[in-house]
């Protein structure tokens, strides 16, 4: 269970980096939004990588689906085989699903607001890693002074 606990954690931090970087993207850079996946496609790590790439060629085909559409197509696809909960790619896919539609400051705000339920979720993980490890050493030590008492 902890190394789950762990593994997810820093795959939602991977996720909250990507959807940081397309955020300064679309802000600092100005670029469309194509060529902001484009550009995060090549600095993310497995399995955000292949997300983005796939992201792009999807995009660069142009058949008409929305941009939400691909994006759950990819999540579906790329994410379906890691340690994410329903819960964390729901908030990715909201993430995804909205940029299509808004202009570059709703973009943003939106992309900010995902990047804050992430966050949320990686401090429930610290809060409950933390107990667990309360619980785990005091379990030690009961199980000790078990031992002792048996021993006597």
């Amino acid at each position: 269970m902890g190394v789950s606990w762990k593994r997810r954690y820093v795959q939602l931090g991977q996720m909250q980096r990507s959807l940081r970087m397309l955020h300064g993207e679309i802000r600092y850079t100005g670029a469309e939004l194509p060529e902001a996946i484009d550009q995060i496609a090549l600095r993310q790590e497995k399995p955000f990588s292949d997300f983005y790439h796939g992201l792009s060629e999807q995009m660069r085909r142009m058949d008409g689906q929305s941009l939400k559409t691909l994006w759950q197509t990819e999540i579906e696809k790329c994410l379906n085989n890691t340690y994410l909960t329903k819960e964390d790619k729901q908030i990715f896919l909201e993430s995804g699903s909205q940029l299509g539609y808004l202009d570059r400051q709703m973009q943003l705000s939106s992309l900010e607001a995902c990047m804050a339920q992430i966050e949320d979720n990686q401090n429930m993980i610290r809060k409950n890693m933390k107990e667990k490890q309360k619980l785990s050493v005091a379990l030690g030590l009961l199980s000790g002074f078990f031992i002792i008492i048996l021993l006597i």
